[in-house]
């Protein structure tokens, strides 16, 4: 089979799922409807990077805490190779909600015994001397948790792969078919804007409108984030987190938010989610926001994908047309697959630390080689568990919702 992919979507998730297969020595078409890549949610200006324990260790934490591992190996190797990635390696403080969740980080570290130089507890009066600012509760601290420009991420990975990478910005597809062994993704006018025999779709919620991702449960979430002028070096230094979060000054300009609301299409900047996310702010560092009025800020829109179960997917799609629905139950390895035909996508809040490790899996999977992960969390994150019977049920109008099995 020819070394050729076509990517559907330039943001995170497709621009890594183009950089690992173009390091296997694969040509990619990526294609956006978008004039650039990182414009649709990964285009906000810092996004946090840190992964996210919990008390049994479950799939989620153990995928962040993977990920948030190959994440910072793959940044540090973007900037030692010259890239344009930008990014910051200041630590992030993750404030407890209250004591009772203050407890619970306790106890994860007590459990885990993480090296102290990535994660710790740390009570009030350092947590206020870490933030360079008085705090209400202690919290988690990660030394090497920080912040990631997510658009410059996609840049600098498409600068990795260059030479192998054809770029199809401003190009909508309508529709994708496969013809014999090849793919096609064609415009309104049915002409073929790229075909290869694999095709990765990584547009996010979008997927949807085509065929054979139809019955994927994908969400869009709108998030604003507020951004509020800033002095270089001014507090807070590093990313605090509490029921929201706040970066550093990034380019005069300290990122607040964000807001969180399913199935909510509206582009524009509101004042009310300014004032929502200057809430969140008082939350995590009392008293910074009394002076700012809501409508005086900017700030910045994206619709992220979500999964019901908050975890990634990540795989070959499953056919769903070819799966009788009063099937006995089967294993993810016995659903049938549409050959050459891939999903990565529904990231939610996490693309900067899933998306360097959702890739190499993606390329692991497409070209046969060890995977980078444990056969559990492989199928965690299996596309076609969707599909196992019992697992969701349809509603007229609706994208499906989960149920327990």
């Amino acid at each position: 089979m020819p070394r050729h992919a076509i990517v559907i979507g330039a943001g995170l998730a497709g621009c890594s799922a183009a950089e690992r297969l173009a390091a296997r020595g694969w040509t990619i078409d990526l294609i956006d409807a978008a004039r650039a890549p990182g414009q649709g949610a990964s285009g906000n200006r810092a996004g946090v990077l840190r992964p996210l324990p919990s008390v049994d260790d479950n799939r989620l934490a153990r995928l962040t805490r993977a990920a948030f591992a190959y994440a910072r190996q793959h940044c540090a190797q973007l900037s030692a190779a010259g890239l344009p990635l930008r990014w910051g390696q200041t630590g992030v403080l993750h404030l407890a909600r209250d004591e009772r969740h203050a407890e619970t980080q306790r106890r994860v570290i007590e459990r885990q015994q993480p090296a102290a130089d990535e994660l710790r507890f740390v009570d009030r009066e350092e947590a206020a001397r870490l933030a360079g600012w008085p705090v209400a509760i202690g919290g988690w601290w990660f030394p090497r948790g920080g912040w990631v420009d997510p658009a410059s991420l996609c840049r600098a990975n498409l600068a990795r792969c260059a030479a192998v990478v054809r770029a199809h910005y401003g190009c909508q597809v309508a529709h994708i078919e496969r013809r014999g062994e090849i793919w096609h993704a064609c415009n309104r006018s049915g002409q073929a804007l790229a075909t290869a025999p694999v095709l990765i779709l990584a547009n996010a919620s979008a997927a949807r409108r085509f065929a054979p991702a139809s019955h994927l449960p994908l969400r869009a979430a709108r998030g604003q984030v507020s951004h509020l002028p800033a002095i270089q070096g001014s507090a807070p230094e590093i990313v605090v987190c509490r029921l929201g979060y706040v970066t550093p000054a990034i380019d005069g300009v300290r990122c607040a938010g964000a807001t969180f609301a399913v199935d909510d299409d509206e582009s524009a900047l509101r004042a009310a989610d300014h004032a929502e996310n200057l809430a969140k702010l008082d939350a995590i560092l009392p008293g910074y926001g009394r002076q700012i009025d809501p409508a005086s800020l900017g700030g910045r829109v994206g619709f992220r994908p979500l999964s019901p179960d908050r975890l990634p997917m990540i795989g070959a799609l499953a056919d769903a047309a070819a799966i009788a629905p009063d099937r006995p139950r089967r294993p993810l390895a016995e659903l049938p697959r549409l050959p050459g035909l891939y999903l990565i996508n529904g990231f939610g809040a996490r693309g900067i630390v899933w998306s360097a490790l959702a890739g190499e899996l993606l390329a692991c999977l497409i070209t046969g080689a060890p995977l980078p992960l444990p056969d559990d969390l492989v199928g965690a994150v299996d596309p076609a568990r969707f599909l196992l019977r019992k697992r969701f049920e349809r509603r007229p109008g609706k994208p499906p919702t989960l149920v327990a099995p």
